[in-house]
């Protein structure tokens, strides 16, 4: 199997004698801001520029529970003889967008088509989703080989031997893969962590707190403790019916997707402008004391909070919403 390459300018592989990282250097390439005239999402995130940028963050921001798993399945696997190659583990929701943009417009694009070529990528690429496990912190990548070499796991197949081993250290792999070799973190005892990424009411775990935070970002107000209880179904309902989304207060890939996408939006917004990011904007501005009304219209009113709101946040009072009045207001 080949190697991930996790940026631009490093492809990581680690191995279970001692988890030791080995490097090798790519062509440069264009900056982590590099949005190819359009094609590209302009990225934000710390750790996705870091990814961006070559550097070695494979384990950064993983659950805790994942290592204390890993270093448990490593230990089982040197006992058998076997060796294992991390690819990848944590993956920022931008980065993952920014590779599947990457992919699905570089026939669109000479600027594209180079990014993809200094990524390494192939065709496919899975679509960004905040409850995707990578994009949650509770998986990664690995291919697993016996004393001979051969290949125990790969997209499409499990050694039965190796899917017992996985279990022992509370692990699962999740058949077939898009994107990777995952090993994901076993659901708890109760197996209230849903595994087909569908959320409702009266799940819970990391995929529900997620999913709560993303709603805190888009200007609603909820404790984000991991519980899918009738209050986190009625925001989920809200939500849904502002966004012209079927309003049953369950979270499939419709929801998710739209979620995901105004969650972390950036688009530049000012007087005149209208649609869904607008109705984020003014649902933020209240939330923040600046009241007006989330009808989607960037008008006068909407516009004179933001100016109000800029003020107090020490930011140009140009009533025009960019990238650093949406991080102000998301913070």
């Amino acid at each position: 199997m080949m190697l991930k390459k996790l940026g631009k300018k490093s492809m990581i592989a680690v191995t279970c004698t001692g988890l030791m990282f080995s490097s090798l250097s790519l062509a440069g390439s264009a900056f982590a801001s590099e949005t190819c005239g359009g094609y590209l999402t302009n990225m934000t995130d710390p750790l996705a520029i870091k990814m961006e940028n070559g550097q070695k963050v494979i384990w950064d921001n993983v659950d805790p529970d994942l290592i204390k798993k890993r270093d448990t399945y490593v230990n089982l696997l040197k006992q058998k003889n076997w060796t294992i190659t991390f690819n990848s583990a944590y993956r920022p929701f931008q980065y993952q967008r920014h590779l599947y943009e990457i992919v699905e417009n570089a026939s669109k694009s000479t600027c594209v088509a180079n990014e993809k070529a200094a990524h390494g990528l192939g065709s496919v690429v899975a679509k960004p989703s905040s409850t995707a496990p990578h994009t949650r912190g509770i998986a990664f990548d690995a291919t697993v080989r016996d004393a001979a070499g051969n290949a125990l796991n790969g997209k499409t197949f499990v050694n039965s031997q190796l899917k017992a081993v996985a279990q022992q250290a509370g692990l699962s792999l999740p058949l077939p893969t898009t994107d990777g070799v995952h090993h994901v973190l076993a659901s708890g005892g109760g197996g209230e962590e849903p595994d087909d990424g569908v959320l409702k009411v009266g799940d819970s775990g990391e995929q529900v707190r997620s999913m709560q935070q993303q709603l805190n970002k888009v200007g609603y107000t909820l404790s984000a403790d991991g519980i899918f209880g009738s209050g986190t179904e009625t925001i989920v309902k809200q939500f849904q019916s502002a966004h012209g989304l079927t309003a049953d207060g369950i979270v499939g890939p419709a929801t998710s997707d739209k979620l995901d996408a105004l969650a972390t939006t950036t688009a530049v917004l000012r007087n005149g402008s209208s649609g869904d990011a607008v109705k984020v904007l003014q649902r933020l501005l209240t939330k923040k004391g600046y009241s007006v009304t989330a009808d989607g219209a960037f008008g006068s009113g909407t516009e004179t909070a933001v100016k109000k709101f800029q003020t107090a946040s020490s930011l140009t009072s140009d009533g025009i919403v960019g990238s650093a009045t949406w991080s102000k207001l998301r913070s």
